[in-house]
């Protein structure tokens, strides 16, 4: 996955999402895989085998990608900015101090790069 943590995240969710779709197990195994070192992951009925979602391991930090030298952080949505803030239904998106919204990661993804291009346009 060339250590794109974006990519390693879509590619895992897409796997997580077939599992549980068709009530199959799905195993991942890649030794460089970027996010939270989870290098062997198993799927079965969109689960991990320990019960819990992948958006529950994952809510520890937010996935960064980085485009054209600039920083785009992507929060999962059982990520928590304070510990007493409810988890949000959506992945939330924040780029250059603005931080929004989108039901999928591929949303939010494709709303950050609009929004880093209308920056790079205004010579940002």
């Amino acid at each position: 996955m060339a250590g794109d943590e974006t990519d390693a995240l879509i590619i895992t969710i897409f796997l997580r999402d077939l599992s549980a779709e068709y009530g199959v197990r799905v195993m991942l195994r890649d030794e460089n895989h970027p996010l939270a070192k989870l290098r062997s992951l198993d799927f079965v009925r969109g689960r991990l085998p320990n019960g819990l979602s992948l958006e529950d391991v994952l809510a520890k930090r937010p996935v960064i990608k980085k485009v054209e030298g600039e920083r785009i952080l992507f929060y999962p949505p059982a990520f928590r900015l304070h510990s007493q803030s409810p988890p949000s239904p959506e992945w939330a998106y924040a780029l250059y101090g603005i931080r929004a919204y989108a039901p999928t990661l591929m949303e939010a993804e494709q709303e950050a790069l609009k929004i880093l291009r209308g920056f790079g346009h205004l010579g940002h």
